[in-house]
């Protein structure tokens, strides 16, 4: 039963639902997650209001670049927001979150006023929580994913608290030692701090090479001040350089020069962003000046500074129609209004629909700014007096998923001074001819993830937070994105952020880069022993392409004694895996059968085949296969290594059994001389243990001891279980037992050339 506050539980003796209806919040859980549908839950949610935070509001907004969002005042106000939260068994808010933050976590070390463990925990995940706490679209993402939330309610103020948090805390210093992993980042932005921040802190090199003349980009160019103040981005910044990522700026990098790059690099990623701006569709555009976005809040900036915040000095155009009623849109309209203009914002959205988040367009409306949706610009024309005339239709959209259509009713004729575009960017088209298979989509798999479903956050109620979105469709997409920020376009070249997948949000391209920053520590600590002289056990996937029998038992043996020697191990039937999944994982295992007959010729199992065929190249994915057969394999083994290697994947272990004595330990000692080289003989003897009887011969080549040795730790083991279950140790098991011990000491001492392999002790 999942319920955080245990409000409802279940009687394990006589399977009897007990509720306490006194302490029941009615977050809805139980009745999210039931695999029955049999919990339904009345009434609305019984908490505490939402800590309301506070606003900047001038009287008079003109030059006025402040802050507006304050966030929290005091201590008090943090711990009353924090003491909201439920603590959920399985916290939804976490995955509605692009990069995964703790949130749980964190919200219990602001209820302490531990601001040290909070930055602690938020460094784990993110590399600019000052940051995404203040831009992040929350509602579809962490606090549209509380359980509040899908509840139909207020969720907890996740944004507020993580702010409060990391302006009052700082990321503590690098500890990891050097690794031998350096890496180009093409772009200051999110995406590529992201990737330098990783980098840097696990030991390797970053250097980023950024256009213009300080590393940000959108965080500065595109974000006004009083959204995101410049100091946010520079204190960023600093803490990246206090890692020692060489930035270098004003050096733009084209794509022909990449493979220089790749020269003196050992990774090559591409964070530039999506920077083509979208352009309008009204007739007569070519007519008159149409400016973007990007160059209007630049311009803006630039006056305000000069004026040195006196608002009579200003001189701004008067009127501006914004096209566009984005958060972009919204970013220029409240420039315009700083500048002492009127703004008019279009969109051809139902406001319904319409993709702003509410506190953006509340603020904007709130400042003066005019936004009209459903309405689009049909035409534009310059006037003698130097002003421009724009018609506007009106639109009709019934449904989030309709486009809009476009009527023939005139809403408005007006004359404006400016035009601004702000419908948004899109890839620049030398990208996309460098890398057709750009962009990468955010689809929602046909088949969820179970534990993603088990969750509940797929089975919320639609709220105004989420602007009625499906924000369990929306986390699992962005999951497919991150994973295929690990696999490489080119020779050592990444791409990630909207450069992948086009415009998105900052967090998502935070995410992406710090994934991928893993991704190259994690292959470079395959291949580079630590400081204890140990390598990492890869992750591993074994794909089981069978529902029963044999080679469904043998999988599932398979995980159950590489389990012993690693955590990090997942076993799932072969039609959910996806390529994403596969880069996820350093080490996949292709469990399955042979198809076909002798006279015919024989071959893996068609759903093998086909994910083989849908494997992405450039990612660096081991590849094992285990096969198993009824009569004879033929050449089904050989052909399904060379149709995996084909796809540019190393097969590092290949078997074909028709059972567990066929050679399963065989396939397992395989598997760890490729994957687990550092792996110690503790390890492996425990596999041998847990075997219902041990083998010499599998002690013996499993450790590399000389057969009499490894005959003596056989009858030892064998020895000691035979006596497990007794009353106690009797003389002949203490003998075993110092049996065992001599045998072992004895192969300490390197009795074996494969000794030298292995450089932990056995425990006993």
């Amino acid at each position: 039963m999942r319920c955080p506050v245990e409000a409802i539980t279940l009687d394990e003796f006589t399977y009897t639902v007990n509720v306490d209806e006194s302490i029941c919040v009615a977050c809805r859980q139980c009745e999210r997650t039931c695999p029955f549908a049999a919990i339904h839950v009345e009434g609305s949610l019984r908490v505490s209001d939402r800590v309301g935070a506070h606003l900047f509001e001038p009287a008079d907004v003109r030059a006025d670049l402040h802050e507006v969002r304050v966030g929290f005042l005091s201590d008090d106000e943090l711990v009353a927001e924090a003491n909201r939260c439920l603590n959920c068994p399985d916290p939804t808010c976490v995955r509605g979150c692009p990069t995964h933050n703790d949130i749980p976590a964190f919200i219990e070390r602001a209820r302490n006023l531990d601001f040290a463990g909070a930055r602690e925990i938020l460094s784990a995940s993110s590399s600019m929580p000052e940051i995404c706490s203040r831009v992040c679209d929350t509602g579809t993402q962490c606090e549209g994913a509380c359980s509040f939330a899908l509840a139909g309610d207020m969720p907890v103020a996740i944004h507020e608290i993580e702010r409060y948090l990391a302006d009052r805390s700082e990321p503590k210093a690098a500890t990891s030692e050097p690794v031998g992993i350096s890496v180009a980042v093409i772009g200051g932005g999110p995406a590529g701090i992201g990737v330098a921040d990783v980098i840097a802190r696990g030991g390797g090199q970053a250097t980023i090479f950024e256009a213009s003349s300080k590393i940000g980009g959108l965080l500065r160019s595109g974000i006004p001040e009083f959204t995101l103040p410049d100091a946010v981005v520079s204190r960023v910044a600093s803490q990246l350089e206090g890692l020692g990522v060489e930035i270098v700026t004003n050096t733009r990098v084209s794509l022909e020069t990449l493979e220089d790059l790749s020269h003196s690099y050992d990774a090559v990623v591409i964070a530039q962003g999506a920077n083509a701006p979208l352009p309008i569709t009204a007739a007569g555009k070519e007519s008159v000046k149409v400016t973007e976005a990007n160059e209007f809040l630049a311009h803006a900036y630039q006056t305000i500074r000069q004026s040195s915040g006196d608002a009579n000095i200003i001189n701004g155009p008067h009127d501006v129609l914004v096209v566009g009623a984005g958060n972009t849109a919204m970013d220029v309209a409240r420039m315009t209004r700083r500048l002492g203009g009127n703004a008019t914002c279009v969109d051809w959205m139902d406001r319904r629909f319409s993709l702003v988040r509410p506190d953006e367009l509340g603020e904007a409306e709130h400042e003066g700014v005019e936004v009209l949706f459903s309405v689009t610009v049909a035409s534009l024309r310059p006037l003698p007096n130097g002003r421009i005339a724009a018609t506007l239709v009106a639109t009709v959209q019934e449904e989030r998923a309709q486009r809009p259509k476009v009527t023939d009713k005139v809403f408005r004729v007006m004359e404006v001074d400016e035009v601004v575009a702000a419908l948004g960017y899109r890839l620049e088209p030398e990208l996309l001819a460098s890398f057709p298979s750009l962009p990468v989509r955010k689809e929602v798999p046909v088949i969820k993830d179970r534990h993603w479903v088990a969750s509940g956050i797929f089975n919320g109620l639609e709220n105004e937070i989420s602007r009625r979105m499906p924000v369990g469709d929306l986390s699992v997409g962005r999951e497919r994105a991150r994973s295929r920020a690990q696999i490489a376009l080119g020779d050592r070249v990444y791409v990630v952020g909207d450069s992948l997948i086009g415009p998105s949000t900052v967090v998502e391209a935070m995410a992406q880069g710090r994934k991928l920053g893993k991704s190259l520590l994690s292959r470079s600590s395959r291949h580079a022993p630590s400081s204890a002289g140990r390598l990492r056990p890869p992750r591993v996937l074994i794909s089981i392409d069978s529902p029963g029998g044999t080679t469904r038992a043998l999988a599932m043996r398979l995980a159950e004694l590489l389990s012993m020697v690693t955590n990090e191990i997942v076993a799932v039937p072969v039609d959910q895996v996806t390529p994403e999944l596969v880069a996820d994982y350093d080490l996949l295992i292709l469990a399955t059968w042979v198809d076909g007959m002798v006279v015919g010729g024989q071959h893996a199992s068609a759903a093998t085949q086909q994910l083989v065929g849908q494997l992405l190249p450039g990612s660096s994915t081991d590849v094992a296969v285990l096969l198993t057969y009824g009569f004879d394999p033929g050449h089904a083994l050989d052909r399904l290594a060379n149709a995996v290697t084909g796809r540019g994947y190393e097969v590092v272990a290949q078997c074909a059994m028709k059972s567990h004595a066929d050679g399963l330990f065989q396939f397992v000692r395989d598997l760890c001389g490729a994957a687990w080289p550092d792996v110690d003989a503790a390890g492996l003897l425990k596999m041998m243990l847990d075997t219902n009887e041990v083998h010499p011969d599998d002690i013996g080549k499993t450790i590399g001891i000389r057969p009499d040795l490894a005959a003596a730790v056989a009858r030892s083991i064998n020895e000691v279980r035979a006596l497990q279950g007794g009353s106690g140790l009797t003389a002949n098991a203490m003998n075993t037992i110092n049996e065992l011990q001599a045998a072992i000491d004895s192969w300490r001492r390197g009795d074996s050339p494969r000794q030298q392999s292995y450089r932990a002790s056995v425990e006993v």
